[in-house]
């Protein structure tokens, strides 16, 4: 009889920072369907806030739904890897 030993490692999630993150807005405000009017992605979420104050002052719509998309990395507990952060140079 063979016996087999587990060791269990402890793991994060964390943002990856060599990809930045990626904001959308669209408009869903209307009666019976949504506007449907779209930010288009950008690795700014400034940009994106004011496309939604434009789109408001010109139509007087309110309502958005957001997206927020990432990529994320799984690394050991107490890995300290790169602190390179997003757009930074290395």
């Amino acid at each position: 009889m063979s016996r087999s030993v587990f060791r269990f490692v402890p793991y994060t999630i964390v943002q990856d920072p060599a990809v930045c993150p990626e904001y959308e807005a669209e408009c869903v405000s209307g009666d019976e369907e949504g506007c449907g009017a779209r930010s288009g992605s950008e690795g700014d979420r400034g940009r994106v806030e004011e496309w939604m104050f434009e789109h408001i002052r010109d139509t007087g719509h309110r309502s958005f739904r957001r997206t927020f998309t990432d990529f994320a990395e799984v690394d050991q507990a107490g890995d300290e890897s790169d602190a390179w952060v997003c757009g930074a140079e290395r």
